[in-house]
């Protein structure tokens, strides 16, 4: 028997954006690339350059939120 996830309800429900939430959305693509690649969609050479290009894109924000905590 196939099991599935069921969201039952949301706590704290706000809006996420990338200047409060930055970490959490990098974290969230990187662990959606890994995933990709632990699947077989994407292979070592595509998870690097999707990783480093996601890094480029993320870094300044990144950076910038860690400045403010």
């Amino acid at each position: 028997m196939l099991e599935q996830a069921v969201l039952r309800y949301v706590e704290n429900d706000r809006r996420i954006t990338e200047e409060q939430d930055a970490k959490f959305l990098y974290l969230l693509q990187n662990a959606v690339l890994l995933a990709l690649k632990e699947a077989g969609r994407l292979n070592e050479m595509q998870y690097r350059y999707a990783e480093e290009e996601l890094k480029a894109q993320c870094g300044a924000v990144l950076r910038e939120s860690n400045a403010k905590t």
